[in-house]
């Protein structure tokens, strides 16, 4: 399977990318994805959970992101959600690793990914350097379903050492009624939120968002009126949430 990076010309082939498994051992084999005709490439099973790294470029690193592709918890959207998205962070700055977690694994499937993340996270945090990462920050993002996980991540690991912040982009399955679910209620973490008032999730985010300024924890909250879900980082991002790069760089810039 071989990758483009937008416009830059850089071709990624998956063979060729730097993957370990969550106990940090490497040489894990590259999960199948699908080419679809929406140029989303999908990964439906992951035999192995995986991180696969993404170091910058950049002289000094401002420290690791783990990023967690959405889909459903039943396919990994692994370009748009995923590739294009730690070449970008590259650029910003910071080093990548994007969590290949469990998908499509029937009942289970929620709980076999939050083990995933815990265990993906804390090897972050411990062992990073182990891998060429920077260790000074450690963050998580997370899109759609990936942005539940990341979320839930959060509020599951606040009694222990939580991720330094959070990015949700159109998060899914975080509220009820407009309530925020417990298990993905915010923490101390600061927070970055972006959605487009047409995506059918929105709530997710304005829940979460006004969880956050109820329990008086920073929450930078982008809500646009166009854009629909899954847009990620796909070529052509509709011109109402074009900019969320522009503003989750802003908040990264502040997270000293």
């Amino acid at each position: 399977m071989v990758f483009n990076f937008l416009a830059d010309g850089v071709t990624l082939r998956a063979e060729d990318i730097r993957r370990i498994a969550l106990d940090g051992k490497a040489g894990v084999p590259a999960p199948a994805a699908e080419p679809g005709k929406d140029g989303i490439d999908r990964i439906h099973n992951v035999p192995t959970p995986a991180l696969e790294l993404f170091p910058t470029a950049k002289k000094s690193s401002r420290g690791t992101i783990m990023v967690c592709p959405g889909g459903g918890y039943s396919i990994l959207a692994i370009n748009h959600e995923g590739y294009y998205v730690a070449k970008k962070l590259n650029d910003f700055g910071y080093d990548v690793a994007i969590l290949l977690y469990h998908v499509n694994a029937g009942k289970e499937t929620r709980e076999l990914a939050i083990a995933d993340a815990q265990t993906a996270l804390a090897l972050l945090q411990k062992r990073g350097g182990e891998f060429g990462l920077s260790t000074k920050k450690i963050g998580v993002m997370g899109f759609s379903a990936g942005g539940h996980l990341v979320a839930r991540l959060t509020h599951a690991t606040a009694g222990g050492v939580p991720p330094d912040f959070l990015v949700l982009m159109y998060p899914a399955y975080l509220e009820k009624a407009g309530q925020i679910l417990e298990e993905v209620a915010p923490v101390k973490t600061p927070a970055f939120v972006y959605v487009a008032g047409d995506d059918k999730y929105a709530p997710s985010s304005i829940a979460y968002a006004e969880a956050c300024q109820a329990k008086q924890v920073s929450c930078d909250f982008y809500k646009k009126e166009h854009g629909g879900h899954g847009f990620g980082l796909k070529p052509s991002l509709p011109a109402d949430v074009a900019d969320w790069p522009d503003k989750l760089k802003a908040f990264l810039d502040r997270q000293k």
